[in-house]
């Protein structure tokens, strides 16, 4: 199992190396977060990305507070007596065979370590905390995909001797591995996209037709075990699994349309998957990672995961999120029926979405989430390599539009560069630790309340105290106008003036309340 550290406090001095620009050329960013936060409380470090990237991560002039008094402009109230869910899993990317293979064979070793440390490392990098990973096939692969035991068309292997992680060696085991020397702490949730395609109803991981294929009953106990022996394997590669989801998207219904490796399964047979054979699979292997049901859109939840927990409540640990096309209002939802069970967002790409990755962190975090993740950690300059027609925008603004990743490889140049993915997540994973308690925040915007939100929304916020009791407040706003707002908090407060299209984060030490300047 990967060891646990306590997280570095977050108002330390810290540096950061990362690549910037297309180029990839290595520049030191030494961003030192101010000692007057730790002894008076009163100053307020500011950091700044704008639309165009022209600034990113930039530290601004410090601010101050000073007593409370009539706001300027919009107004933003923080309670630190009003106190929310706990950020258990914090933020991340999926480490797909794709974006393994970029890093391993499209990126010079000195380079690649150099992506590794600006995405995981605390110190330098963004420490990002939350890794999703895949039990076999998904449309992110290089070359044919495969589960972890294939068996010719008409066969079958229910004793799973022909089990092998023999390819997940040569890109993905590494990477994690990497991923996890860089930031130990970090958790890390495994989930299938298609059980082997002999489990199946239509023998094949990509369905040519609908409706899609969907495991057979009889099968249920040796799917199972396999999930198990999954787990077994990579844990003797030194990588344990916090999280185990049972099935990536299980009810989308155009996979066979865009040629993608899925299955179907719908609540009730996820329920009984759980209750009678993995459940039981995993307490005599001695296993107890937290099982994760749903892992679909925000917009079906409501229906799904009531069903789910009719038969498997007690199994359940918590229940995983996509962010497609809706608002994430429904993590509330859920949040309220079934009080202690965990909320993750497993899964965003930004063009896929039609809001920005900084206004979907935003929303599912007001909504209760203790985990938010990207999907691809990298992908190439055409945002491959992918399957069929992968991921891709299909609303606007960014209708046809490929997903992006945080890291975009140039896999002619050997370079690479940092997305606006990777500075949104950023916004929020250099400064909130997992562990840390999210504030009540009021917000001027209307947009949280929208159905399906659009991508033009003005103020959005959310704020968080992390363990060492350092504040953070991210800000962001995307409706074609410049925002001044003031930061009102016990008493005394703060005014700062955001461009449009940017996002901002505010740190303060919140044990200095009392003391504030004239």
């Amino acid at each position: 199992m990967n060891v646990r550290r306590a997280a570095a406090p977050v108002v330390a001095e810290w540096s950061r190396r990362a690549l910037i620009g297309s180029v990839g050329v290595l520049i030191a960013a030494n961003l030192q977060a101010p000692q007057a936060i730790a002894s008076t409380g009163d100053e307020v470090s500011v950091y700044l990305t704008t639309r165009d990237l022209s600034s990113t991560l930039a530290r601004q002039p410090d601010l101050a507070f000073g007593r409370a008094a009539a706001p300027v402009g919009e107004r933003i109230e923080v309670d630190p007596g009003a106190k929310g869910q706990t950020l258990t899993a914090g933020f991340g990317v999926a480490m797909t065979e794709s974006s393994a293979f970029l890093l391993q064979d499209k990126l010079p070793t000195a380079t690649r370590n150099e992506v590794m440390r600006s995405l995981f490392s605390p110190d330098e990098g963004i420490g990002l905390s939350f890794l999703r990973i895949p039990i076999g096939a998904t449309d992110y692969v290089v070359g044919e995909p495969a589960t972890l035991d294939d068996q010719p068309p008409g066969g079958s292997d229910p004793s799973l001797s022909g089990f092998s992680i023999d390819r997940d060696r040569k890109y993905l085991i590494p990477a994690i591995q990497q991923a996890l020397e860089m930031n130990p702490d970090m958790k890390v949730m495994a989930n299938p996209w298609t059980p082997p395609a002999w489990m199946k109803s239509d023998d094949a991981l990509v369905t040519k037709t609908g409706p899609l294929g969907h495991l057979k009953p009889e099968y249920y106990g040796a799917y199972a075990n396999y999930l198990v022996k999954y787990l077994q394997a990579y844990r003797d590669q030194g990588i344990g699994v916090d999280y185990l989801g049972i099935q990536n998207e299980p009810l989308t219904p155009l996979a066979f349309v865009i040629g993608i490796p899925e299955s179907f399964m719908d609540p009730i047979q996820q329920g009984i998957l759980i209750r009678d054979h993995l459940a039981p699979a995993l307490a005599e292997a001695g296993l107890s990672p937290g099982v994760l049901a749903y892992d679909d859109g925000f917009q079906r939840s409501e229906v799904y995961i009531p069903s789910v927990m009719g038969v498997a409540g007690e199994q359940v640990a918590g229940f995983a999120y996509h962010c497609y096309l809706t608002d994430p209002s429904s993590i509330e939802v859920q949040t309220r029926a079934y009080p202690g069970k965990e909320q993750l967002v497993t899964e965003c790409s930004s063009k896929l979405s039609n809001v920005d990755p900084q206004q979907m962190m935003i929303r599912s975090l007001r909504a209760g989430a203790g985990g938010v993740q990207l999907w691809n950690a990298v992908l190439d300059q055409d945002g491959g390599p992918k399957m069929g027609n992968g991921c891709r925008g299909i609303v606007a603004p960014y209708a046809g539009q490929d997903c992006i990743a945080p890291v975009a490889v140039d896999t002619d140049k050997g370079t690479y560069s940092l997305t606006s993915d990777y500075w949104a997540l950023a916004h929020f994973s250099q400064f909130i630790r997992p562990g840390s308690r999210r504030l009540a925040s009021s917000t001027p915007s209307a947009c949280l309340t929208t159905p399906v939100s659009g991508h033009r929304c003005g103020l959005e916020d959310v704020a968080f105290e992390n363990p060492d009791g350092s504040r953070v407040l991210v800000v962001t706003a995307n409706d074609g106008a410049d925002h001044t707002f003031t930061v009102t908090e016990s008493g005394r407060q703060v005014t700062y003036s955001l461009p449009d299209g940017a996002t901002a984060t505010l740190v303060w030490n919140g044990t200095g309340e009392q003391r504030v300047q004239e």
